[in-house]
């Protein structure tokens, strides 16, 4: 069968059309350069080129409705439909169709079969006839061909805003951990994240480092409860030097081909890697739309873990890091745990004995201050591992509570742990005597050597955070009279009010009842109503 011939008529009026669509195309090419150039916003751009392809398509009205750049839906348009607003108009039917007194020519706006908005034209009187609606459709094809590409940049870049806005939002979870797993769904549920890793340090032990795993958004393994043997083996080996940028062995753990990093660091002068982030893909690698997201993330997370930091480090003033993790688990802690309660508290005052004669011996500040660190140090930590909370050190007196935060245990378990904690604090410090240096100030000044001087309370106490630096403390009678009763005690001589006496009846603690009291002693003491009344404690030899 033959093919039909093409006519010289026809054929010059497809070439002619071919130069109209050529001319049209570079025209709106040119002034979407110019937009971009001169970093034009949509409802701008749409102000340029609307007009200019209204003129040169001879139409009477031209509209887009997209989505703009806070990714709300809107109707961009020049000239005149008809007198009614065209963005119900472009939602469909697509293609050419009479409307009102004139005919609508509208398609679809995609980029690789995803819709970015819709555009159309209008034209005064009827153009459906078959070759016109086909130039038609022609010419407004070539215009849509033009703004696809830069609806789908601005789309993408709105997007990927979104999605930081979003991904922000939940590293504000207040319990880090919840609010980064969270991160890491959503982000692979955006873009593909087989695996990732975070590794960021302990602001309360910096030699301690944490880390989480993530395959395909969720949680795998955790420094927590859910530890990796290989993960767990290079930290111990390795610690701090792991944080560094570029260090490859964990990236060798993770037998990964392709790895890609962010360090995590603090944005002080004097810049801290706080930790690394590290992600996998296998041989395929990333987009740069998700190394774009990877780095602001570690950006935000960065600032994140600051604060995160910044909040350990204050609690770690008061409680052990246990606690504190236990505390940070909970997103409204401080409203739970530590506003002001008032409730039977253990109360601990131990003075260093002979501290102002050491001190004079002690001729360097600057000695006083590091034995003074070394000893404390020393309490603090024998205070925490019995349970207690530090409250403050007033000179060379170490202070601390039995109860707070979370109030658990009873009136006898909290004495046994005050009571424990008292032995303690007692022997260590007189251990401490032992060292050349403290042996040789003690003859200097004639003392046996190191004790500490110790009053114990039982007492009703407000405790929690007060003043302006939110410091944990507490307030009441029981915290006078304890004291008190510390500034009696004598040379490693440790008193107990009657409370902690009676709380202890029946205990059957081991260490409790290897205690003995010494007789009920009544002692008035200034600016007090009542008498305090103690027993000293004996501690077994």
């Amino acid at each position: 069968m033959n093919s039909p011939r093409t006519t010289p008529e026809a054929a010059e009026a497809g070439l002619e059309e071919l130069r109209m669509l050529h001319a049209l195309n570079r025209a709106v090419d040119d002034l979407i350069e110019g937009c971009i150039r001169e970093q034009l916003s949509l409802a701008q751009t749409f102000q340029r080129i609307l007009p200019a392809v209204l003129k040169e398509m001879g139409a009477q009205g031209i509209a887009v409705t997209t989505r703009n750049e806070e990714l709300a839906e809107q109707t961009f348009h020049a000239g005149d439909f008809g007198g009614v607003f065209p963005g119900p108009l472009l939602a469909g039917p697509h293609g050419t169709r009479r409307q009102g007194d004139g005919t609508l020519v509208s398609q679809t706006l995609d980029v690789m079969g995803q819709t970015v908005g819709h555009i159309g034209l209008y034209l005064a009187g009827d153009h459906t006839r078959p070759e016109h609606a086909q130039h038609l459709e022609h010419m407004l094809d070539t215009v849509a061909e033009q703004l696809d590409t830069v609806l789908l940049l601005v789309h993408t870049a709105c997007e990927k805003q979104e999605l930081i806005l979003r991904l922000n939002q939940l590293l504000s979870n207040p319990v880090f951990e919840a609010g980064m797993d969270q991160v890491v769904l959503t982000l692979a549920q955006q873009v593909r994240v087989p695996g990732f890793l975070l590794v960021y340090r302990d602001a309360v032990r910096p030699s301690v480092l944490h880390y989480r795993v993530y395959r395909n958004g969720h949680l795998e393994h955790d420094s927590g409860d859910k530890p990796s043997t290989e993960l767990d083996a290079l930290l111990r080996a390795h610690g701090a030097e792991l944080l560094q940028p570029g260090e490859e062995r964990l990236k060798q753990a993770l037998g990964q081909p392709r790895v890609m990093e962010a360090v995590l660091i603090s944005g002080h002068l004097q810049s801290k890697q706080l930790g690394r982030i590290l992600l996998w893909s296998g041989e395929e690698g990333f987009s740069s739309h998700t190394m774009d997201l990877v780095r602001v993330l570690a950006s935000t997370l960065s600032q994140r873990l600051v604060d995160y930091n910044r909040e350990r480090t204050h609690l770690s003033k008061f409680f052990p890091a246990e606690t504190i993790d236990e505390l940070l688990q909970v997103p409204d802690y401080a409203a739970r745990y530590l506003v002001g309660r008032d409730e039977e508290v253990g109360i601990l005052f131990a003075d260093l004995n002979g501290f102002t004669r050491l001190c004079e011996q002690l001729e360097s500040p600057a000695r006083i201050g590091r034995f003074v660190d070394r000893w404390s140090a020393r309490m603090v930590e024998l205070l925490w591992r019995h349970g207690g909370v530090f409250d403050k050190m007033v000179g060379d007196c170490i202070i601390g509570f039995f109860g707070p935060p979370f109030f658990r245990s009873g009136r006898r378990e909290r004495c046994e742990a005050l009571v424990r904690a008292a032995c303690d604090i007692q022997r260590t410090t007189v251990a401490m005597s032992a060292d050349p240096e403290v042996r040789t100030i003690c003859e200097r000044v004639g003392m046996p050597g190191l004790g500490v001087a110790v009053g114990l309370n039982l007492a009703p106490t407000l405790c929690g955070l007060f003043g302006p630096n939110q410091d944990y403390t507490g307030f009441s009678t029981g915290m006078n009279q304890t004291a008190r009763l510390q500034s009696l005690a004598g040379f490693r001589e440790m008193l107990v009010m009657e409370p902690v006496k009676q709380a202890l009846e029946g205990s059957q603690d081991p260490i409790i009842q290897s205690l003995r009291y010494g007789e009920l002693t009544e002692t008035p003491v200034k600016n007090v109503a009542k008498p305090l009344r103690h027993h000293r404690l004996h501690m077994p030899d």
